[in-house]
């Protein structure tokens, strides 16, 4: 498979982007998202979207130069509209004004609605805690996008409702979680089948509720259903699977999980907590301290060399990806050559 560096590889994909129609800010951007979370780790939602967000984008379904819409405001929270614009650039736009609320009342919670998709979660609770707050957000595939099974059920009802959670620690890496409540993210799956790889155990069902392995028979038709996260305590991963939609589809105007929906995008809950209205940057970065060494200091289980704090693999790769490259599957790289060609976009990408 193809390793690149990530500049080149992010200034291929904005040319392509830009080519497409999108402005010279949007295309940077939405492009330095998508390395960014090859550079995590989190391939199911890097560059392997190009092709997907090209699709949306020429099929009306995902707008370029949208700016978010206020439709209800308070002094700590908001209702947004983004216009089906590009997730990556609508819903940084909410967490910055969510941030700015938080620092001048304490705490500020946001949805935004209609919105295409905002990808690697992470990223936008990072943005929180380099300015030294915590953030959190959370979303579903406003209402459609129907990928994850009820506990106890076959059929796919749900979305796969994935939440981040983040936390500055004011050492090298902020503590981020950034998981879905299903057992995996559908594009995971997705890799798999590039990969050529099958999927492991535990991971999905056919469209009749039989155990999955290969990727092609889960995307069926028909297709089948992810499981909640959990395996034999599920009923946890289901739990707060509809907390999640509840949060990203009531109180805002994405809707929750339901039959019928096509338009996809997400139902995006946002909220940032200011850290020096509770309490003062010293003893909160003592504290976080003297709780992460007390974890680590755990004697370890038999194979295990050292006890990593959610988010810190994850910054850990990233330094390494940007010194060694980004692979890139076989697959990904086909398409994004495809449709390259088809611009009239000259990539100029060398594999290192």
């Amino acid at each position: 498979m193809p390793v690149f560096s990530a500049k080149p590889l992010e200034e291929g994909c904005a040319k392509i982007f830009r080519a497409a129609g999108l402005t010279e800010a949007e295309s940077k951007q939405v492009a330095h998202s998508l390395v960014l979370s090859n550079l995590m780790g989190h391939d199911s939602h890097g560059v392997i979207r190009v092709t997907q967000y090209l699709q949306l984008l020429e099929e009306g379904k995902m707008k370029s130069g949208q700016e978010i819409r206020v439709v209800r405001e308070a002094d700590a929270s908001a209702v947004m509209d983004g216009g089906w614009g590009f997730g990556q650039i609508v819903c940084r736009q909410a967490m910055k004004i969510a941030m700015e609320k938080a620092s001048a009342g304490s705490v500020a919670a946001v949805e935004l609605f209609q919105t295409c998709h905002i990808g690697r979660l992470g990223e936008y609770v990072e943005m929180a805690a380099e300015s030294e707050m915590i953030g959190m957000i959370m979303c579903n595939n406003h209402g459609g996008g129907l990928l994850q099974a009820p506990f106890g059920g076959i059929d796919p009802k749900m979305s796969p409702n994935p939440l981040s959670i983040g936390f500055p620690t004011g050492q090298e890496f902020p503590i981020i979680v950034d998981m879905t409540s299903s057992v995996v993210a559908e594009g995971k799956i997705r890799l798999k089948r590039n990969l050529g790889e099958t999927i492991p155990d535990g991971w999905a069902l056919d469209a009749d509720g039989n155990p999955v392995n290969d990727p092609d028979v889960f995307y069926g038709p028909p297709r089948g259903a992810i499981l909640p996260m959990g395996g034999i305590v599920a009923h946890k991963g289901f739990a707060l699977a509809i907390m999640v939609d509840l949060l990203s589809g009531v109180l805002g105007g994405g809707g929750c999980s339901r039959d019928g929906v096509t338009s996809g995008g997400n139902g995006v809950f946002l909220m940032v907590l200011d850290i020096r209205a509770f309490t003062d940057m010293e003893r909160y970065y003592d504290e976080i301290g003297e709780f992460t060494q007390h974890l680590k200091r755990s004697r370890l289980a038999p194979g295990v060399e050292e006890i990593f704090l959610p988010g810190e693999i994850e910054g850990r790769l990233r330094k390494k990806r940007e010194e060694e490259g980004v692979v890139v599957d076989e697959e990904t790289w086909r398409k994004i050559q495809e449709v390259a060609q088809g611009l009239n976009v000259p990539l100029g990408l060398v594999a290192n």
